[in-house]
């Protein structure tokens, strides 16, 4: 999540990148879906927002407030967490906001999640475990 942030604030070579990677890990039309949900939700954030976010450079070590609260937003979202997701986006969006932000943020974060899930099945059946 924090990763696509900061890689919306740069240029579009960045972009593309994440792009392809997202074509490459979950196909095409799922990818497009995912970054439509997910330019939707950044466009939420900066028309509804009680102020700017704080999206730090691509290559910075930690995460700011902000990437953290979108995260945790985010994931709640995904989760199906509705009464905490609708209580975070509180602080990010005003109320005419509230439940598009939830909508979009579930869209886009389900099939990152989703993928995570896979690549760590896959990453167990490659892998025989050593007993």
């Amino acid at each position: 999540m924090v990763f696509l942030l900061r890689a919306w604030q740069g240029d579009v070579e960045t972009q593309a990148d994440v792009w392809n990677d997202l074509c490459r890990s979950m196909g095409q039309a799922r990818a497009r879906a995912c970054l439509q949900a997910f330019e939707q939700m950044l466009g939420l954030l900066v028309k509804h927002g009680w102020q700017t976010l704080t999206v730090l450079p691509r290559d910075t070590d930690g995460v700011s407030a902000d990437e953290a609260a979108i995260a945790r937003f985010v994931m709640a979202a995904t989760e199906q967490k509705r009464e905490a997701a609708l209580a975070q986006a509180g602080f990010l969006v005003s109320p005419a906001a509230l439940l598009p932000l939830v909508c979009a943020a579930s869209r886009f974060g389900l099939p990152l999640l989703c993928e995570d899930c896979r690549a760590r099945v896959r990453s167990e059946v490659v892998r025989p475990r050593l007993n």
